[in-house]
């Protein structure tokens, strides 16, 4: 199998359809059980058992983030989604959520834009693209509702956001609970999320920005709970690459401390260091991340062979998402991703410094 090396300016390019097709359906993802039980388990605002109306719904973030994602492992499931940008962008899936036991996996299969076929289990992901007759393999880093959520950061998620109750509504003819995650500063996006009644399974999710204008949206056209999917079917099928050219991404490798170059010379409210990675190859890009909980901002730093244009700065905005890119020295360029308000990315950008060479 041969080897497939991503450069940063790749990488950029890399969150554009597919990286959104799968990062923007989040709400139907499923997750490793480790996980979501690390957040399920820190006693903050536990959520009902599955099929259970009697206990109360949660009152605090981290005990809505953890029914909503104890509920994308608890049930088998086919649904057609979209995921709409405020600018009008809209792509459509169509997955497959198989559960046996305590193993899970999924099907991705869109409907929109080049014809491409996800598979996800366990720490891997499989991306069939059916045009070029390629497939790719990387490893998955989350597949959880909200891919920012950090476990660890649950208890101090009520700093940055509140809880608020907005009633029920019906979505893709299933009652759901309505709740507002709402951000305390102007740092950070706000998630509205109505959560199927009964299981918590999250039906369509809202980011929001401070003065109320929906900048995405990822929601359920159809759903059937309980559809029996067969996981072993769909293991057959991710196998399956036979008059496919197979290529792998390689495994980012995570950075000690002495190897960073770059670090905050202040904090960002809210946001913890959650560390860096490079591909191990000389020249790649760096990924450094800090997340508050549910958010995250990535910054990717490239060395660059030439001369940076110093005043060189560029923006762009692809829904929830927000990126901007610019030089820090001579011979570094930076981009920073994040589904935050641009000001946010700026801050991180400008507060920037070499700690070593």
């Amino acid at each position: 199998m041969r080897r497939l090396r991503l450069r940063s300016a790749d990488f950029r390019l890399a969150a554009g359809p597919l990286a959104r097709t799968c990062a923007g359906a989040l709400v139907a993802l499923a997750a490793l059980a480790a996980q979501t039980q690390a957040w399920a388990s820190d006693g903050s605002g536990a959520a009902a058992p599955l099929g259970s109306a009697q206990v109360p719904l949660p009152t605090d973030v981290a005990g809505w983030i953890a029914r909503v994602q104890r509920a994308a492992l608890e049930r088998s499931y086919v649904g057609t989604f979209v995921v709409t940008t405020d600018a009008g962008a809209t792509t459509g899936s169509r997955i497959w959520h198989a559960r046996e036991g305590d193993r899970h996996m999924e099907r991705i299969e869109a409907l929109d834009g080049p014809a491409r076929t996800i598979f996800r289990r366990n720490g891997e992901m499989r991306t069939f693209f059916h045009a070029s007759r390629t497939v790719v393999t990387e490893p998955l880093q989350r597949a959880l509702p909200f891919p920012g959520a950090v476990p660890a950061l649950a208890a101090g998620l009520d700093r940055w956001y509140r809880a608020e109750r907005l009633g029920r509504q019906r979505v893709a003819g299933l009652d759901a609970d309505v709740v507002w995650l709402r951000p305390r500063d102007a740092l950070r996006f706000g998630y509205r999320i109505w959560s199927e009644q009964g299981s918590g399974l999250v039906l369509r999710l809202q980011t929001v920005q401070a003065d109320g204008h929906v900048r995405e949206q990822a929601s359920f056209l159809q759903v059937d709970l309980g559809t029996p999917v067969s996981l072993p079917a769909l293991a057959r099928e991710m196998e399956d690459t036979r008059g496919y050219r197979a290529l792998a991404q390689l495994a980012p490798r995570e950075l000690p401390p002495e190897e960073v170059a770059w670090t905050l010379r202040e904090a960002v409210p809210g946001f913890s260091y959650q560390g860096c990675r490079a591909s191990g190859t000389r020249g790649e890009a760096v990924q450094c991340t800090y997340a508050d909980g549910l958010a995250s901002v990535s910054l990717f730093f490239e060395t660059r062979d030439g001369a940076v244009p110093a005043q060189t700065l560029a923006r762009w905005s692809a829904g929830a998402t927000q990126a901007l890119a610019r030089p820090l020295d001579a011979q570094t360029w930076l981009t920073v991703v994040g589904e935050v308000p641009a000001a946010t990315l700026a801050l991180f950008a400008e507060r920037l410094v070499r700690v070593r060479k």
